[in-house]
Formats: structure tokens, sequence, C-alpha cells
């Protein structure tokens, strides 16, 4: 329902709560300027918008790929900041799920999965213009100062010090598994986790050495944990794509919340929070 040498993780170099705490700040910054201008009077049939100068009150119902939880929650605070009225109701489940579940539950007003489940979506014309807009990669988690010196996919899977995969079904266990083929690096012995986060939390609690997972998932546990880029890492890059679907009875304005996911303020946010430009 809806409700070598070392090279720091991710696509932006060195990540650091500053730098979620800088940019929000732009982001807010934008969002201040955004509200001193009038709307533009483009609502539509069954759009909220302005009447006699206050907000008619309305929901975006948002469904969103749950690698995204944390950025898309602070992204929906700022939207509704910046359009008083507007509630944001946010679902997460695994992209998978979310494109299937268009096919037999009320649709929601903007749909953020993975390009090949929007791929999916487009072409039985439950969407309109998909955009890529971020992108997620495999990286190495480590605890604070990687005390085992790994930094290869190789050191990761070889280096002897206790390892933690994401569950092949997960995405950043098919992601794990594409690297190693193409690395022709068979994973060895590994601790199988059901969750994305939970390879962090394994890491971070001392249960496992060392971890594979998503950018997005390590970065904000980096006060816990040390979070590297390695090579070869570009075939587990999974890119997430948002669009507006074609039933949402609000089209303008959940056309403004994926125009802001897809600005330059937006971008940075993504950034922040371990995501790359697609």
């Amino acid at each position: 329902m809806f409700g070598g040498a070392p090279q720091t993780a991710g696509f932006f170099g060195p990540r650091r709560s500053a730098s979620i705490v800088v940019a929000l700040a732009a982001f807010l910054a934008v969002a201040g300027c955004g509200t001193s201008q009038p709307p533009a009077p483009t609502t539509r049939p069954g759009d909220a918008g302005e009447v006699g100068g206050a907000a008619v009150p309305m929901t975006l119902r948002v469904s969103v790929d749950q690698a995204m939880r944390t950025v898309f929650s602070e992204l929906a605070k700022r939207f509704q900041i910046d359009h008083p009225g507007t509630q944001i109701q946010l679902k997460f489940k695994r992209s998978q799920e979310l494109a299937d579940e268009l096919e037999r539950e009320p649709a929601p007003d903007v749909l953020v999965v993975r390009d090949v489940d929007m791929n999916r979506a487009a072409q039985t014309g439950q969407v309109k213009d998909p955009t890529a807009f971020a992108a997620n990669r495999l990286v190495i988690v480590t605890p604070p100062g990687n005390p085992n010196h790994v930094f290869t996919f190789t050191d990761a899977v070889r280096s002897g010090a206790r390892l933690a995969v994401c569950a092949p079904e997960l995405a950043c266990g098919a992601a794990t598994a594409r690297v190693a083929e193409s690395l022709a690096v068979p994973l060895g012995p590994a601790q199988t986790e059901r969750t994305a986060n939970a390879v962090v939390d394994a890491v971070a609690e001392g249960r496992a050495e060392v971890g594979l997972t998503y950018s997005s998932y390590a970065t904000s546990d980096e006060p816990r944990v040390t979070t590297l880029s390695f090579p070869g890492d570009a075939v587990s890059v999974e890119r997430y794509s948002i669009a507006v679907t074609t039933k949402s009875e609000n089209q303008n304005r959940a056309q403004q919340l994926a125009d802001s996911v897809r600005s330059g303020d937006g971008h940075r946010l993504m950034s922040a929070f371990g995501f790359g430009a697609p």
C-alpha cells in the first residue's frame, strides 16, 4: 500500500556526511527561490492547483525502487516544502515488483525503477517519456580504515577475509555475479545476506571483514565502514529511470516532481547519497 591504489567509492570521489549536508543546503536554497515565483497556469483537468490564490490539497503517489529509499524521502520533503498543499506518498519495493503491480493495482503518479523494468512499463504504454537520471554500482565495504588492505574485487573474494555478499536474486547479487564473470574471478565461500543493507551491517558489526554491495547503501553508513570503488566495476552499473504514468490524474504536478529529480540540484542530492550520473 502507499503511505593498485585505493579509490574512494562511488562515481564522485570521497563521500562524507558533510557532502550530504552541503547538497541538502543547496537543494533547500533553490527550493526557497522557487517558492517566490507564481506557479505557471498549466493546471489540467484532474490536477490540483491554485484556486483564488490558495493551494488546493492533493496527493502524489510515487513508486520507487527500494535502493532509493533514503534519497527519495529527502526529495519528497523538499518538494512538499516547495509545493504547499502537495503530499507525497512513497512506496518502496524492488523495481520488478513495482513494474508488475502496474498491471493489477491502481497506478501511481510517478514510477522510479531500474531501466530494464521501466522499459517493460513503456512497452505496454503505462508510462510516458521515461528518462534515466541516476545509476548505482557495486563497491567494496570494509571496516573503517580497510585493515585487510582490500582494494580490488579479487582481493575481496580471495583475501581470506570473511566475505558478505547480496543474495543472488537481489540486484546487487546479480551485479556481483556479473563482475565475477567479467573478471573471471569465481566467488569463493561467502555469507549471503537478504538485503543490500545487511551486507553493510555485517561488516560494521564485525560478522564479516569485507562486503560487496551497492554504493547507495554503503555511502550512508560511511561513519561505520569504509567504501571503495574497484577496477572492473563498470559491468555492475544499474541505471534508474523516472516517468509519469499515463493513468496519473495529476499529470502536471507529477511532471514537476520528475523534473525536480532530473534537475541539477536533484543530481547533486543523488550524488550525496551515493548515486552517479546515468
